[in-house]
């Protein structure tokens, strides 16, 4: 099999760049990508070629380099290199990609080209090229809601609706869909085609957290602490909660309040922005892992939290909401709670930690298992082959 991926990623060296250059660097979506090519790195039998662009903001209000530089790694992948101008950046990337493409794409025999998201440039070309190659097949990888669709469209405005259509409108020659979650479908109104729902790619490499012998209840967040993902309900909780304690790690409009609260109770520690090392060693010290984004505001539905695979695979017990963009098989696994309100969490937090610590250490582990086994890059990758071979089959 002949595959091009269209990405938006950081390759290592623009990576240490956009740490230094950009207000912020989005990992989830950069880890779900890279996890996926380290996967089809060990798939037999398939030929593939990946074409980047870094996911930065322009020059110079949200970027801080003038220049995207050009990186090539190994023999199969490309990194294209642009001024970082509005709409000028968007130009050179479509004639570079147009150029590169046709370079790739056989006319004699079927090209699978994997988009990464809705990102124009990369539409515009790709349904041009379609038009013009009849073997070349299509697939659009979608994680992120659909802008001005959805649950989301009366809060948008109608330049992001009219943006939201006008990416919509570039998929619809697409010949199939690899999405987060299944609402994403009718927002893209993917209609009778073909769609794999292929929620998290985990880090197969990622070493477990230690278990702990005896439970001290503490618990541990890393990530953004806006106020909408429940950090003011969860720290309102550890204030009821004397015997256990609350680590929080990230920054956000709710940062003042953990900071606040912090000082306060003894039982609630607030790190702020800490490096993924020590994010390491605070889930190897800790005994639970905990996120209280609450399944309200229509987000959920498109989303599946990449913490919640990383929390799984450190075979730590998980605490969470049940969210509608979880399938099932992870029931078992996961640790729900759904108080609304600070009181109501602490009660059943309470409840969970009154359990032997035991037999939650024994979920945790299962549930590392189950992630190791069931959603690493490789298995992943060998459901994205599989998915794109039976489509094929059914036209042939």
């Amino acid at each position: 099999m002949k595959l091009i991926f269209l990405g938006l990623f950081f390759c290592e060296e623009s990576l240490q760049e956009a740490y230094c250059a950009s207000k912020r660097v989005l990992m989830a979506p950069h880890k779900y990508q890279r996890n996926l090519l380290d996967g089809l790195e060990n798939c037999k039998n398939v030929e593939f070629f990946t074409v980047n662009i870094p996911p930065t903001g322009s020059f110079p209000v949200n970027y801080k380099k003038l220049f995207s530089k050009r990186y090539k790694w190994a023999e199969n992948g490309l990194q294209i290199g642009y001024l970082n101008l509005p709409v000028i950046k968007h130009w050179i990337q479509k004639w570079k990609l147009k150029r590169l493409l046709k370079n790739k794409i056989d006319k004699n025999e079927e090209t699978h080209i994997v988009i990464y998201s809705l990102y124009e440039p990369y539409l515009k070309v790709v349904n041009k090229l379609k038009k013009r190659y009849s073997k070349l097949s299509v697939t659009l990888i979608q994680t992120d809601p659909v802008p001005g669709r959805g649950d989301f469209e009366k809060f948008m405005t109608p330049k992001v609706i009219k943006r939201g259509n006008r990416l919509v409108a570039l998929t619809k020659n697409f010949d199939k869909f690899i999405l987060l979650t299944k609402y994403l479908a009718e927002s893209l109104e993917v209609g009778d085609r073909p769609v794999e729902i292929m929620e998290c790619i985990a880090n197969g490499s990622q070493i477990a957290g230690k278990r702990n012998e005896t439970s001290k209840n503490v618990c541990l967040y890393a990530g953004g602490v806006g106020k909408d993902f429940g950090l003011i309900e969860l720290a309102d909780a550890f204030a009821l909660l004397p015997e256990a304690e609350l680590w929080v790690c990230g920054g956000g409009n709710a940062s003042d309040y953990l900071q606040e609260m912090s000082q306060k109770y003894s039982n609630i520690k607030y790190f702020g922005f800490v490096k993924a090392e020590r994010v390491a060693e605070l889930q190897n010290e800790c005994d639970f892992l905990i996120n209280p984004r609450r399944p309200n505001g229509g987000f959920t539905k498109y989303s599946f939290p990449s913490k919640t695979v990383e929390y799984m695979m450190t075979g730590k017990p998980v605490i969470m909401y049940k969210l509608e963009g979880v399938p099932d098989e992870y029931d078992e696994y996961l640790n729900y709670v759904t108080g609304e309100t600070g009181g109501e969490l602490a009660e059943e937090l309470r409840k969970i930690f009154s359990q032997d610590y035991t037999c939650l250490a024994e979920k945790g582990e299962k549930a590392r298992v189950f992630v190791a086994e069931n959603k690493n890059g490789t298995i992943q990758a060998e459901r994205l082959i599989t998915f794109l071979q039976e489509a094929r089959n059914e036209r042939d």
